[in-house]
């Protein structure tokens, strides 16, 4: 009993120290498939182009505040002023701010170069994430780091390292039904729950909106399929479970986590509310990206014809043992009833899922968009696929568990004379030879996404869409050589190592090849570190000219007037649009003097005193402003402006009004000697206070009502 006991210890703890192996491997893949990124100074680096550059000024000035122990709630610098810390774009809360912060002090700043690393911190993420839940549904070690391997270099996940914020939010996604999966077990609810508690804070804090509702979609179907599935005693079988105990383990992670985050929530809905297209009901809006069958045919098999926005290629290989899996259960069902129950509920829910992303040509997306809270909010739905990630991972680990467990000696023996083996490898080939078809077909006619082609080319001097129909020739070959083979050699276990590398070469070459470079830019990114000071760069902006290009968030004194109309106030916007007369001449070529003059084009001046505010025109505003600055106006002298808080000292004549050239907001809060002063607003968005004769002290100060519940 002794020996067997011991023997028992260390079968588990070699089990153990695989799995602690394979979070290392898993966690490190990524920095090696994406080394273009992770080394700066090489012949090979690339940069990462479209709106990177906008969220790494974003983390500069965010790290600069947290580094100086205070968080940045105004952008003043991007469309005259919007909120910072709501802005979800910017991740004012998420913990990993904390390591940023410890990088940004030791290097005595933050990178281009470092922000890569980060983004590429976050695929690391995924990937622990879903190791760890495959193994919590008992997936063997080598098919769980095989199937994690690729899936976290997949087609998808690649595309969205453009946005940092969209990768941190989905990297913590497979932890959470990891914990939901926990949960199961009464003996680990405790644990469980605190994954789920802290994961979806994390979730929700990492910045991407458009992930964390998403996520809605994978989550409670899967936490149903996983009721069902214990209570069959398909699954599991060894727990003792409690449906009570577990939902309320569930409901108290997920509440606690959500009333943690409501504040920001609430900020960040209440932000999106006043920007017209973020306020829903605008189907245009919402359907602004198309994406259909012929997208999803070439996601799964030919991604030059699938639009980059929705796209999941996870390779050529891959989905070919997927399909093998899949034809050899169908075939021998009487032994898999419950694995092809579960791949039809797969199936099931993957049609459904991708049926919502054709968008205006989705009956249940214009269900979806008409009755489910916020989903109007929403565009570009064929990002949805982003949540298809880890049911592939789940479907390729059981797919190599099929190749190493379920074609292994013993059952091929039973098999030589059966004739069901026959038909598994007939209907593989018929199978391929329609994907073989269909490829060509594609490849001849030239349908492809010419954004992908072409920006493809531009990166790969002799890229060619022909290397796809290689790669699936391959593929093929290397799969059907397999299933040959392994009748007739004797080392299983040498076949099935052997075929497991060539297929993860093969795969992963048929992946960098369709996505390592997408959305890169062809030079080096820049390791110089910034460390901008925000306050002091906020207080030379007004005596700077501001700029009426436009440009989003700024790291130098240049502010700018001008913002993207799908990202900013619509009462600003229409300001724009409703004084167009003051903004051009008769021919459009520059802006006129009225306009340039009121935003501070020309000397960076933002306050401006008068007798009135009620005036139609920016001309009528200016001229009496020159007279009362003029006669009434004694004295001007600022005494503090860092971006959140303005304040001067004035003294006048005769009573009038002091404007702010920077958009209202509600949680501004105006004083006047002290006095909290009601605000008014010129031209509809920028902040106006009464003054009265004699010496004022004038204070604004954004003061967001989130603060105001701690």
């Amino acid at each position: 009993m002794g020996d067997r006991g011991a023997k028992n210890k260390n079968v588990s703890k070699s089990k153990i120290n695989k799995f602690y192996l394979g979070c290392i491997l898993v966690f490190i893949w990524p920095f090696i498939y994406c080394f273009n990124y992770v080394f700066a100074n090489e012949s090979f680096s690339l940069t990462i182009g479209n709106d990177f550059w906008y969220i790494y000024n974003c983390k500069v000035y965010l790290l600069d505040k947290l580094s100086n122990f205070n968080l940045p709630l105004w952008s003043p610098s991007e469309g005259s002023g919007i909120p910072f810390f709501s802005n979800p774009f910017t991740q004012v809360f998420y913990p990993l701010n904390a390591l940023l912060v410890a990088i940004y002090e030791i290097n005595n700043g933050y990178s281009y170069a470092d922000h890569q690393k980060f983004t590429v911190l976050g695929l690391s993420i995924f990937a622990l994430g879903l190791l760890y839940w495959l193994r919590s549904l008992h997936v063997n070690i080598i098919p769980a780091i095989l199937a994690v391997c690729i899936v976290s270099a997949s087609s998808k996940i690649i595309e969205i390292m453009r946005f940092p914020n969209a990768v941190h939010t989905i990297a913590w996604v497979p932890f959470i039904l990891y914990g939901c999966t926990l949960a199961l077990n009464n003996a680990k609810q405790i644990k469980s729950g605190l994954i789920i508690f802290v994961s979806v804070i994390l979730m929700i804090t990492a910045g991407y909106p458009y992930n964390a509702y998403y996520s809605f979609f994978l989550i409670f179907p899967y936490i149903l399929v996983l009721i069902f599935a214990i209570r069959k005693k398909y699954c599991f079988k060894e727990y003792f479970f409690n449906l009570k105990r577990y939902l309320l383990t569930l409901v108290v992670s997920f509440v606690a986590a959500f009333a943690i985050c409501y504040p920001y929530i609430r900020s960040v809905k209440t932000l999106m509310d006043q920007i017209g297209f973020r306020g829903g009901n605008d189907f245009e809006f919402s359907t602004f990206f198309k994406f259909t069958l012929t997208d999803t045919v070439g996601s799964l098999i030919y991604p030059p014809i699938a639009h980059i926005e929705g796209w999941y290629y996870f390779g050529m290989m891959s989905i070919l043992i997927v399909i093998c899996m899949c034809l050899y259960m169908i075939i021998n069902r009487i032994h898999y009833k419950k694995q092809l129950m579960f791949s039809g509920i797969i199936l099931v829910w993957f049609i459904t899922i991708t049926y919502i992303t054709y968008g205006e040509n989705s009956y249940l997306f214009k269900f979806l968009w008409e009755y489910f809270p916020s989903f109007s909010r929403l565009r570009v739905w064929p990002r949805m696929s982003i949540i298809l990630l880890p049911v592939f991972a789940y479907l390729l680990s059981s797919a190599f568990g099929f190749f190493s467990d379920g074609l292994n000696e013993k059952k091929l023996r039973e098999k030589k004379q059966d004739s069901r083996f026959k038909y598994f490898v007939i209907s593989v080939i018929l199978i391929y030879a329609i994907i073989l078809f269909v490829q060509v077909h594609f490849f001849n006619n030239k349908v492809f996404d010419e954004r992908l082609v072409s920006y493809s080319k531009g990166l790969f001097e002799n890229f060619n869409e022909k290397i796809y129909l290689i790669t699936s020739v391959v593929s093929f070959a290397l799969l059907i050589s397999f299933l040959f083979a392994s009748r007739f050699i004797k080392n299983k276990k040498t076949a099935v190592i052997v075929f497991f590398v060539a297929f993860f070469i093969v795969n992963v070459f048929d992946l960098y090849m369709a996505n390592s470079r997408q959305w890169s830019l062809l030079i080096k990114p820049d390791t110089v570190r910034k460390k901008i000071g925000v306050d002091e760069l906020n207080s030379k902006s007004l005596l700077t000219p501001r700029t009426n290009k436009i440009s989003l968030i700024s790291t130098t004194p240049v502010f700018s007037v001008v913002g993207i109309e799908e990202w900013y106030y619509e009462r600003y916007e229409n300001f724009l649009k409703n004084y167009s007369n003051d903004l051009t001449d008769t021919t459009g070529e520059h802006v006129l003097v009225p306009f340039e003059e009121l935003m501070g084009l020309i000397n960076g001046k933002r306050i401006f005193c008068s007798n009135n505010i009620n005036y139609e025109t920016i001309k009528d505003f200016l001229v009496d402003s020159k007279n009362y600055e003029s006669s009434e106006l004694i004295k001007l002298q600022i005494e503090k402006y860092n971006g959140d808080e303005l304040a001067f000292m004035l003294e006048t004549n005769e009573n009038g009004y002091c404007t702010f050239i920077d958009n209202w907001d509600s949680d501004w809060k105006a004083s006047v000697n002290e006095k909290e002063i009601h605000i008014e607003k010129l031209f509809g968005t920028f902040k106006s206070v009464k003054i009265e004769k004699g010496i004022n002290k004038v204070v604004f100060k954004y003061s967001p009502k989130i603060f105001s519940w701690f």
